[in-house]
């Protein structure tokens, strides 16, 4: 009997979509012995845990941010903090917004949280949105409500009755419940109800809530005080500021990165209002992760296909890169300048430091694009940064003065502590005798800059080396990377022209087969398993843990400054320039 009992399937099953289905040995077995992925050796030392699988429900994924930048529990802290003793709304400027906006409101909402004496309301004008869903007509907002001795409540307020209102506000509420669960790692017992408002004067907020189920939920469903709070709400940070990192394809594992509070700011403008944004921000500060952001959120605002979203950069591996997402068109400048875009109803701009007016103006055609539908004009979003200027040419870019509104990105969160030190120095030099082509106003962005401090890594300067010497130097540091864990994934050679180009792949495919070590690809393919050899401007908006740098130069020694930052830039931990 004994044995029969032990060699029995586990009684376990998981929900996978709509259906419960049981689970086999195998499938339980592989749950309850999830461990975090391996790594290369560095990164524990570049990343921190912020979620490990070890300690979290086993539908997770680990959650990992830069080491320097804040934790979810700081997150937290900053963006939702419990208050002693009374109700906190937030953000407050969407609540006196929201307010002034719709009379009635703050008095209907105040009447439902009346009865609970600390906690806080966190409202949206889109729960729905912030966990990638689609909007609903007619919603004026979304409540969340955290308390103290209660459930979570989610209010969903209507600008008049509305038969599908009910059915928004029980799935918007069931996604919550499972994303804190499933992407928050929250281990608690949870619920979140749901609860349906009305602003119509032909219908009371009563009538509508009679028909919510009146399930109780036992009292360890609640949460007791502040700490069960404050978990919670750290679970809600890592659902609502969690990302797929850029890594997950390179490591071939997947786990999440997580916004820093500045972004997670930007990003949670309202796009109806902001549908023209300027967004400035340093090297490494993550512009190109807030694009792809940008592009999900349009597409659950306005309903719109992926085709209809259409992002713009100046060169064609950050081109395949983005089009390899799924989440949009993607064309280089040229193309856009090339071709008819009828079909498109929002642009994002990225890298536009580098756009040129060889070929027309692109910033006005953009802007005819995404203004056809004067009632409902589509969104413009144009992400760029002065200091990796690469040329001395017109960029079409509108004056600094007319680049309004504009936000700003100051929180570097890529580079190894060395690297960034050098990025300094050289934007340093910068400001002290900048190109005609940067603005004299943009250079005060570095005051702002607050760079991640405590990631290891390395910068190495080594000048006056012949080609086969480089080439050689080369092989054999990527051999013993290789060694150590990493893998050709991780590299990128980078030169200053096509030409050179040319001139190093056979130089270098042959140190490389000496040392048994694989071959090369240019930038175009960066999902391949092998090293990136190309020039700097080409991949721009890119990046590697270990960049080889040959010969950085340009035609005008006034932007060298500028060559080198795209350059340095792009290395994550280990930086390797050839003088």
């Amino acid at each position: 009997m004994e044995a029969n009992h032990w060699s029995l399937a586990p009684r376990s099953w998981m929900v996978k979509e709509k259906y419960v289905c049981p689970l086999t040995t195998e499938e339980w077995v592989e749950k309850m012995m999830d461990t975090d992925p391996g790594f290369p050796p560095d990164f524990p030392e570049a990343f921190e845990s912020q979620l490990s699988l070890s300690d979290s429900p086993s539908l997770c994924r680990p959650v990992y941010s830069k080491k320097g930048l804040e934790h979810k529990a700081d997150l937290q802290r900053h963006l939702f903090p419990v208050p002693p003793g009374h109700l906190r709304y937030t953000p407050e400027s969407l609540w006196k917004e929201l307010s002034s906006q719709h009379e009635g409101l703050e008095e209907l909402i105040n009447m439902q949280v009346q009865p609970f004496s600390q906690g806080i309301v966190i409202l949206s004008r889109s729960w729905a949105v912030d966990l990638n869903l689609q909007e609903k007509p007619g919603v004026i907002c979304d409540a969340l409500l955290i308390a103290r001795n209660s459930t979570p409540i989610l209010y969903t307020v209507l600008r008049e009755q509305d038969a599908e209102g009910q059915d928004y506000c029980t799935r918007t509420a069931f996604t919550l419940k499972q994303n804190l669960v499933n992407v928050g790692g929250y281990t608690g017992k949870v619920c979140v109800r749901a609860k349906v408002l009305c602003l119509s004067p032909e219908s009371s907020a009563e009538a509508l809530e009679a028909a919510v189920s009146p399930m109780d939920y036992p009292a360890s469903y609640r949460l007791a005080g502040t700490q069960h709070m404050e978990a919670l709400l750290q679970s809600l940070v890592i659902v609502l500021l969690g990302f797929r990192s850029l890594l997950s394809d390179q490591l071939g594992c997947e786990f999440l990165n997580l916004l820093t509070a500045q972004q997670y700011e930007i990003f949670s403008k309202n796009l109806r209002k902001n549908r023209e944004l300027f967004v400035h921000g340093l090297p490494g500060s993550g512009k190109t992760i807030m694009a792809m952001k940008i592009m999900e959120k349009i597409r659950n605002v306005f309903h719109c296909e992926a085709e209809r979203i259409l992002y713009v950069c100046e060169n064609q591996p950050l081109r395949n890169f983005i089009s390899d997402k799924k989440i949009c068109q993607a064309e280089t400048r040229k193309t856009f300048m090339r071709e008819y875009f009828d079909h498109i109803e929002h642009i994002i701009i990225d890298e536009a430091q580098n756009f040129r007016t060889e070929d027309g103006d692109w910033y006005e055609k953009a802007k005819t694009i995404t203004q056809r539908e004067k009632d409902c004009p589509g969104v413009l979003w144009i992400f760029l940064d002065y200091f990796q200027t690469s040329h001395l040419g017109r960029s079409g870019l509108p004056l600094l003065s007319a680049q309004y509104p504009r936000e700003e990105l100051t929180r570097v969160v890529r580079n190894a502590d060395e690297i960034a030190e050098y990025i300094q120095q050289e934007m340093q030099l910068i400001i002290e005798n900048p190109p005609v082509n940067i603005p004299h106003g943009y250079l005060a962005i570095l005051s702002e800059a607050k760079w991640a401090p405590g990631v290891s890594g390395n910068k190495k300067i080594i000048k006056n080396w012949t080609m086969e010497q480089i080439v050689t130097f080369v092989a054999d540091t990527c051999r013993l990377f290789f060694e150590r864990g990493y893998s050709p994934k991780d590299v990128a050679v980078l030169v200053s022209t096509r030409r050179e180009v040319e001139h190093y792949w056979h130089e270098l495919s042959k140190a490389l087969r000496k040392k048994r070590v694989v071959g090369l690809s240019d930038a175009s393919d960066m999902s391949g398993d092998r090293i990136v050899l190309d020039s700097v401007r080409r991949f721009s908006g890119l990046e590697r843990n270990i960049v080889f740098g040959i010969h950085p130069r340009t035609t005008d020694p006034a932007i060298l400054p500028n060559i080198l930052i795209c350059l340095a830039s792009r290395a994550k931990q280990h930086l390797y320039i050839f003088l």
